[in-house]
């Protein structure tokens, strides 16, 4: 018994005169500043010293992304050695601000360092009208349209564009066209060189104007901060656009049962034959309701510039009744000599709540 614990007595005492690694970051972080997209990679180098008494191995590397790479020393760090971590970020098609982390592990107690870059890119034109193609003076814009999608009655929604300042100035950036059903904002609305908004767009379709598709125009604003530097003020229109429709998964059973239950007596076509160019000519097809409650025609509507007018006589179907709706055609406003323009019905029918009348035609010139 006395040999074994001699013998764990000495394994314990040597276990403590072990030496440990420690690891004394020269360089935690580094900011490459501006830095331009067309010349490609940067580097910088970070460095540590083993200020322990045992050697210290980097076991592993992570990074978070394929644009920050790391090269570093695979050979152990002896004591009181330095050694340099080199860390690259590649900005192609990446403009604006950046901040990447690295992890760096290594035998030592805690195992694990943090490293950082940081840095703006000032994108090529190449880049600049990849990701920003709209213009508003020396402001550029990611996208021209906001599509909310389909969205039920009472829903409130939101969605934002970036936009990048591609001047030297700072920019004064606003936007209007304030709707009681469309809230927007811009922030920051104080933008330096080489830096980034948001128009953020809040939805609120309880005020929507009208059942079916939507679509508002708002307007982003640019103005120098200092109108002397040369810097090109301008406005850019952005469309809002979003399908109002109904809710009807709260319906019982039974209400599913008394439910309108529309039919459209021309299928899905509304044929005008062969129409003469300059002339104007009417068609008309029925709406009937088959179901126990009142039918509620929500909309009809067609796309607008295509010189087509849609009417009712009118708007609630009783039961067993019908309503004439009446589509009129100036061919003289046509753009092409073929009619083929799709109408959209919207209704309270919960099984067919929604559904497109081809207008077709044929114009001779």
């Amino acid at each position: 018994m006395k040999h074994i614990l001699t013998i764990a007595l000495v394994a314990l005492t040597a276990l403590m005169a072990a030496g440990q690694p420690r690891v004394s970051w020269l360089e935690k972080k580094h900011d490459f500043g501006v830095i331009l997209e067309e010349n490609g990679k940067v580097k910088c180098n970070m460095r540590l010293v083993n200020s322990g008494d045992a050697p210290l191995v980097i076991v592993k590397v992570q990074v978070g992304c394929g644009c920050t790479a790391i090269d570093y020393p695979k050979a152990p760090v002896e004591p009181g050695d330095t050694a340099c971590l080199t860390i690259s970020y590649n900005p192609a098609g990446r403009p604006g601000q950046f901040t990447k982390q690295a992890l760096i592990f290594t035998n030592t107690t805690p195992k694990r360092s943090i490293l950082e870059i940081s840095g703006n890119v000032i994108p090529c034109e190449a880049t600049l009208d990849k990701q920003y193609p709209l213009r508003a003076g020396a402001l550029r814009i990611s996208q021209q349209n906001m599509p909310f999608g389909e969205l039920v009655k009472g829903e409130n929604k939101t969605l934002f564009l970036s936009a990048y300042n591609a001047s030297t100035d700072t920019l004064l950036v606003s936007v209007s066209g304030n709707r009681p059903h469309i809230h927007p904002a811009v922030v920051p609305d104080t933008v330096p060189p080489a830096m980034v908004t948001a128009l953020t767009v809040h939805y609120l379709t309880a005020h929507a104007p009208q059942w079916g598709l939507n679509v508002d125009t708002l307007t982003l604003h640019c103005q120098p901060l200092r109108p002397s530097a040369g810097t090109m003020a301008g406005a850019a229109a952005i469309n809002v656009m979003a399908q109002v429709i109904e809710d009807f998964s709260s319906m019982t059973e039974q209400q599913r049962l008394d439910a309108p239950v529309v039919t459209v007596d021309c299928g899905d076509r509304l044929d005008f034959g062969n129409m003469t160019s300059g002339q104007v000519v009417t068609r008309r097809f029925v709406i009937s309701n088959r179901g126990k409650t009142p039918l509620n025609i929500r909309r009809l509507w067609v796309p607008q510039g295509e010189g087509i007018t849609v009417s009712t006589d009118r708007i609630e179907v009783k039961r067993g009744k019908k309503a004439t709706v009446t589509v009129t055609v100036n061919t003289s406003q046509l753009h092409d000599s073929v009619l083929n323009v799709p109408l959209t019905l919207q209704c309270n029918d919960p099984v067919t709540p929604r559904q497109n009348i081809r207008l077709v035609g044929i114009i001779d010139k």
